[in-house]
C-alpha cells in the first residue's frame, strides 16, 4: 500500500433505475469491508511512544557513576539530583566486582553504549540473562573474551542484590515517575510516528523512550531489538537540560524541543542503520571515503570517528529535515538544515537533499528508503 493512500469504495444507486437487491447487498458489503480496511490501515499507524523506567539501565548507570573510568571522566558542569544521590549512596561499593569489571572493560574500549545494549537485551536484574542477540559491532569488541558478557551480567545481578537496589528504587519510585511524566509532556506530535514510517516506507513494532536521571546530561543511545515487524526501537538518554539544586526546577527532561529532536533523530537511526550496514551498501560508502577528509576534524569533535558513521549521521539528519517538511513544519526544517550544514559541518546534506526528492516523487518505484539508498549514496560525490 502506498503511504497515505487508501481506497474508499462509495456505494450508490443510479438514478432512474430499479436497484438490484443482490447487487446492492454486494455493494453494501464491499463498502463495509472497504471501510473497515480503511480504519484498520489507519489504526496500524497509530503507534504511541512508550516512556518507561528500566531498572536494568538504572543499575548500570549507578555502577558507571561510581566507577573510576565512568562518569568521573566528564566535567560536572551541571547538577543532577539523582546522580549526586547515587554517588553519595553507593560510593562505598567502588571495590565491588561489578565496578572493577566496568573499569576494566572501559580501559579495553568496551564503553557505556555497549554495556547499555547488553542490559537492554537481558531479562530483569537480579536474575538477568541475555535473551536477545547482541549487535555484531558489540560482539566484535569481545571476540577474544567470549565469556565477558556473562561475567558482566552476573556482576550486575550481584551489585543489584549487594547494594539493595530494590529498596533504593522503591524509595525513589515517585522521582522516576515524575521523570517519565516530564518526558511525556514533551513528546513529538502524535502523527510523528506514522509520518516517519510513511516516509521511510517501513514499520517498526514499537518505539520506547527510556529516560534515566542517573545518566550524564545530554548523553543518549539509540538501540534496537529485532522483532516480527521491523524492530523494537529504544532510546536511552540522560537529562536534556541542566537542572538546579532542587526538583522544583524540574527533573531535567522538561524541554520539548530537545526531547522532540532527540526522539526524531534516534528513532531515525532504526530505519537507516540496518541498511547502511548491509554489505552492498558498505561498499558504496567505502567508495566515497575520500570525502571524509574535509570534515574529519569537525566530525571527530562530535564523536563520529569513521566515514561510515558519518554517512549514517548525514542520512538520519536528512530524514529529520524532510520529515519536518512532510509535517508541514518549514520553520523547523530550515532551522535543522542551517544548524547541521552551517554549524555542525554536515556539508554533504546539500547533495543528499537534492537526490532525495527523486525518492519522494517516485514512491511507486521506490516503495521504501531501502530501495533508493544506493542512489542516495552515489549522490554523495
Amino acid at each position: 500500500m502506498n503511504p497515505k493512500i487508501y481506497n474508499q469504495n462509495v456505494f450508490f444507486i443510479e438514478l432512474g433505475k430499479e436497484p438490484n437487491k443482490e447487487n446492492s447487498m454486494n455493494k453494501l458489503l464491499m463498502f463495509a469491508l472497504s471501510f473497515f480496511l480503511f480504519i484498520a490501515c489507519k489504526n496500524e499507524h497509530r503507534k504511541e511512544i512508550n516512556v518507561i523506567t528500566n531498572y536494568n539501565i538504572e543499575t548500570l548507570a549507578i555502577c558507571f557513576e561510581i566507577a573510576e573510568n565512568g562518569f568521573w571522566n566528564f566535567p560536572f558542569d551541571d547538577y543532577q539530583p539523582m546522580k549526586e544521590l547515587a554517588r553519595n549512596e553507593f560510593e562505598k561499593y567502588k571495590k565491588h566486582q561489578a565496578i572493577l569489571l566496568i573499569d576494566s572493560l572501559v580501559s579495553q574500549g568496551f564503553w557505556l553504549d555497549k554495556m547499555t545494549e547488553v542490559m537492554l537485551k537481558t531479562s530483569s536484574v537480579p536474575n538477568a540473562k541475555l535473551i536477545h542477540k547482541l549487535d555484531e559491532s558489540t560482539t566484535k569488541k569481545i571476540k577474544d573474551n567470549q565469556d565477558i558478557i556473562e561475567r558482566f551480567i552476573n556482576a550486575m545481578n550481584a551489585f543489584y542484590l549487594d547494594a539493595k537496589l530494590e529498596a533504593f528504587f522503591e524509595k525513589h519510585r515517585s522521582y522516576f515517575a515524575n521523570v517519565n511524566s516530564e518526558v511525556k509532556k514533551n513528546l513529538p506530535p502524535k502523527h510523528f510516528i506514522s509520518t516517519m514510517e510513511d516516509y521511510y516506507g517501513k514499520q517498526n513494532e514499537s518505539y520506547t523512550l527510556i529516560p534515566s536521571p542517573t545518566i550524564y546530561h545530554t548523553m543518549g543511545f539509540g538501540m534496537r531489538i529485532k522483532a516480527n515487524v521491523g524492530f523494537k526501537v529504544f532510546n536511552v538518554f540522560g537529562p536534556v537540560i541542566m537542572t538546579k539544586d532542587s526538583t522544583q526546577f524540574g527533573y531535567g527532561f522538561g524541554n520539548s524541543k530537545e526531547i522532540d529532536e532527540l526522539t526524531v533523530h534516534e528513532f531515525g537511526h532504526s530505519f537507516i542503520n540496518p541498511i547502511t550496514e548491509l554489505e552492498s551498501n558498505k561498499k558504496l560508502i567505502d567508495k566515497s571515503e575520500h570525502l571524509f577528509s574535509p570534515i574529519k576534524s569537525i566530525m571527530e569533535r562530535q564523536g563520529y570517528r569513521s566515514w561510515s558513521t558519518c554517512v549514517a549521521e548525514h542520512i538520519v539528519r536528512l530524514g529529520e529535515i524532510r520529515i519536518a517538511l512532510a509535517m508541514n513544519d518549514t520553520i523547523r526544517a530550515n532551522r535543522l538544515r542551517s544548524e547541521y550544514i552551517d554549524n555542525r559541518g554536515f556539508i554533504y546534506l546539500k547533495n543528499l537533499e537534492t537526490s532525495i526528492i527523486k525518492y519522494e516523487n517516485n514512491r511507486d518505484t521506490y516503495n521504501s528508503i531501502d530501495t533508493y539508498l544506493p542512489q542516495l549514496l552515489n549522490s554523495l560525490y
